[in-house]
This record gives C-alpha cells, sequence and structure tokens, in this order.
C-alpha cells in the first residue's frame, strides 16, 4: 500500500513531516510517497540518519501553499508544482491509496473537491476531527461546511459513525447532535428538523442531543454539527486542553512543596496529559471524498504524523467509502420520492 505524504506543508515541515513518515511506514507496513524538494527530503534523512530505502520521492519545486494563502490558489498556475497540488494529482492518479497533509485546510478541502472530487451523490464533505477526550470522540463537522441542510446533517453523522466503527474500531458508535438543550424541540429549525431524521434513521446509534457542557464527558462517539458550530466547538476544546494543562503546570511548579507534591501524583498527570494529546489520534479525514485525505494538525509533530499513516492506511483498507456511496445513493433516491 501506497502512502502519500505531503513533506512541505505544516510548522514543522519538513523535518517532523519526513521523521513521521518513515516512522509510520516501517512501523505499519505501507511504503511512503514523499512529495517535497526532494534535497530538503534527503537532509532531514541525512541529519536524522533515517533510511530512505523502500520510499518513494517524487520531487515538488514549489512555490508551496503555506497558511496565508487562499483555498483556490492550490488549483492556481502559479502553485501547480507545490507539494500539496502535486500530492493530490498523484492521489487522483492512483499513485497512492491515501494521502496524508498538515497544510492550509481550505486549499486541501479545495483540492480534494475539484482534483479528487466527492463521492457520488455526497453533496457536502466534511471535516471529521477527532477530539482528545480520554477516548477518541469524532467531531463532523469541524468546518468544512458552514451552511448546511438537515440532510448534510444525516449524512456527516452516518459517515462519522462508519469511520468510527470501521477506521477506530469503536463498536456501534453513539451518535449525538449538538444543541442548546437536551430537549427534542430546542435548536434551530435545522438541528429541530436533523433530529428526527436521526432519530428515524435505525442504522445509526442516535442518543439524542448534547449539550456543550456534556462534550467532554465522553458520552457520544460521534458529535454532528454544521461546520460553524462545529469549529467553534473543536477550538473550544483545543483552548480548554491549553489551559487545563498549563494550569496545571503552574500549580504543581508553583514552590517546593508543590513540587514534591507533583512527584506523587505523576503518572496521573502523565495519564491525563496523555488522554488530552490530539497527536495520539492521528489527523482528521475529509468524509465524503472520493479516495482517503487525512488533513494532519498544523502543528503536527513526527509522532502525529506516524499515527496518520497508521490512520490513512485504515481508512483505505476499511472498505467505508464503498458503503458512504451506497448511503448517499439510498438517501437521493428517498429525497426524490418525496418529491
Amino acid at each position: 500500500m501506497n502512502i502519500i505524504i505531503d513533506c512541505m506543508s505544516g510548522d514543522n515541515a519538513p523535518e517532523e513531516i519526513v521523521k513521521g513518515a518513515l516512522d509510520g511506514a516501517a512501523k505499519y507496513g505501507v511504503t511512503p510517497v514523499l512529495v517535497g524538494e526532494e534535497a530538503a527530503i534527503r537532509a532531514v534523512a541525512q541529519k536524522n540518519k533515517l533510511s530512505l530505502e523502500g520510499a518513494r520521492i517524487v520531487n515538488a519545486a514549489g512555490p508551496h501553499i503555506t497558511m496565508e494563502d487562499a483555498p483556490g490558489d492550490v488549483m492556481s498556475a502559479e502553485k501547480a508544482q507545490s507539494s500539496m497540488a502535486v500530492a493530490l494529482d498523484l492521489l487522483k492518479g492512483g499513485e497512492g491509496d491515501a494521502l496524508v497533509s498538515a497544510g492550509n485546510t481550505g486549499a486541501l478541502l479545495t483540492g480534494s473537491t475539484l482534483k479528487i472530487r466527492r463521492i457520488k451523490g455526497v453533496r457536502r464533505a466534511a471535516l471529521g476531527a477527532i477530539i482528545p477526550l480520554g477516548s477518541p470522540t469524532m467531531l463532523a463537522d469541524a468546518g468544512a461546511q458552514t451552511d448546511c441542510t438537515p440532510e448534510n446533517l444525516v449524512l456527516f453523522a452516518v459517515m462519522g459513525s462508519l469511520f468510527m466503527e470501521k477506521v477506530m474500531g469503536i463498536e456501534r458508535p453513539k451518535v449525538a447532535l449538538i444543541n442548546n438543550g437536551a430537549e427534542e424541540h430546542k435548536g434551530t429549525p435545522l438541528q429541530s428538523a436533523a433530529y428526527q431524521l436521526l432519530k428515524a434513521d435505525k442504522s445509526l446509534n442516535f442518543v439524542g442531543n448534547i449539550e456543550g457542557r456534556e462534550i467532554p464527558e465522553g458520552n457520544a462517539d460521534v458529535l454532528v454539527a454544521d461546520g460553524f458550530t462545529g469549529n467553534i466547538v473543536l477550538k473550544m476544546c483545543e483552548g480548554l486542553g491549553i489551559f487545563v494543562k498549563s494550569t496545571l503546570k503552574k500549580l504543581f511548579y508553583h514552590n517546593t512543596l508543590s513540587k514534591i507534591g507533583a512527584v506523587f501524583v505523576k503518572g496521573s498527570l502523565d495519564k491525563l496529559k496523555k488522554d488530552m494529546d490530539y497527536s495520539e489520534y492521528g489527523g482528521a479525514p475529509f468524509l465524503g471524498i472520493a479516495k482517503p485525505v487525512i488533513k494532519a494538525h498544523g502543528s503536527s509533530n513526527a509522532k502525529s504524523i506516524s499515527y496518520c499513516v497508521l490512520q490513512a492506511k485504515n481508512y483505505a483498507t476499511s472498505g467505508m467509502i464503498d458503503e458512504i456511496a451506497r448511503f448517499a445513493a439510498e438517501q437521493a433516491a428517498a429525497s426524490t420520492n418525496k418529491e
């Protein structure tokens, strides 16, 4: 299996990306297709005494996509030799089974939508972010689609549920709709209508609405929202994690007595740190795209990229893209019959 890795995108590119790609390839038995400036990739390997045997390097001379670029720039002639554009072209051409990139989210989604295309019948792709809440929880959509219909939210729920079951290994994932109250009638017309559709879909293990304060408790495996709401929740969870870790550090390193106390709870603190570490779970898949695309965190280190390689491999072998296609066809047929 060939996993394409965009080596020039992300805050820590190319060093952490190349290190993680080679580590993941060795651990999980895949062939890494390293896309980027060949000289830079080889320099990282030489500096860190890493073997490139079995790896394929595809040169992409740049200029590369930056975090400041507009989403559409990935399709421009100027950026045609960017590592992201070349990586997407390789995936489109069948030279890899999945793609991992830590680059500009908007550009990666635009390129995936226009180059790879959506699964037939899927009108909106979703960003399925994995939130570290002790156990992995998927948030779909986490920011790709801000203007949604109730049917879009149902599709996000189905795609998220399939991913958590087939890729993350969670049996009968619990699906909840993010809302401003637990009662069935709560929310805007979007949430109210989506609730009824989710409740009626017997393929889902739908557990009802979930309020913001309940999200950190981990009572659901899949959190469903439009992209506007989802992105706010995602950033809030990320900020909460940073706040908790920094606050604990201040408390336990305040004076000599508190430092002594920290020794006795080190095991628990290490577990908490691991439970809140996004790098433990890889990246965020673009759900609804016709081939597996994993969006790694922009500040990913080698450990996170290595997990993304495993995630990409599991996604490519899960068969869930075919199942999404079947569901989308059924949803489209049901919509036509109603008309």
